[in-house]
Parts: C-alpha cells; sequence; structure tokens
C-alpha cells in the first residue's frame, strides 16, 4: 500500500513539472499592435529650452526589404560627400 502512493506520488509531481514547463513555452502574448497610419508628433520644448515643431511621423513599413532600402540609403547619405568628391589627377 506505502509503495503504490509513493509512485503515485511521484508521477503526480513529474506530470506538474511537464504541465508547467508546456504552460511556460506557450507564448500567450498577443502580437504588437504597429501603427498603420501616419500619426502626429505635437510640438514641444526640449531640454535646452529649443522649441520642436511639430510633424507627422510615417507608419511603418510591412515591406520586409524596407529595413535593408533604409540603411542603404543611410550609408549612401552619410557617405555622399566621398562620391561627390573630385578625384585628383595624377601627372
Amino acid at each position: 500500500m506505502m509503495h503504490s502512493l509513493q509512485g503515485l506520488k511521484s508521477k503526480l509531481i513529474v506530470y506538474l513539472i511537464l504541465l508547467s514547463v508546456a504552460i511556460t513555452g506557450c507564448d500567450i502574448k498577443e502580437k504588437e499592435a504597429r501603427p498603420t497610419k501616419a500619426t502626429y508628433v505635437s510640438p514641444s520644448i526640449n531640454y535646452k529650452g529649443q522649441f520642436r515643431p511639430g510633424y507627422v511621423r510615417k507608419s511603418v513599413s510591412f515591406n520586409p526589404n524596407a529595413l535593408r532600402n533604409q540603411t542603404r540609403s543611410k550609408y549612401y547619405y552619410q557617405t555622399k560627400g566621398k562620391y561627390r568628391r573630385k578625384k585628383p589627377k595624377f601627372s
């Protein structure tokens, strides 16, 4: 009788551990809602006391190539002077 209770307890403990692992493994969180429209950022004053005018923030792109295009564009404009400079002519 005592032996069967110990076996039952050990099985119950194993099942509870498996159940807790299964529950924590499930992703219950909702997906983050991205803004589908442009949003207006109201004007404000920064920490230096300078006025920041309001502007319209563009919506987040769902295009998978958007990030690649954005970084390519950023690199071009950061190094634009490098490409526009005249090369020295060696005589």
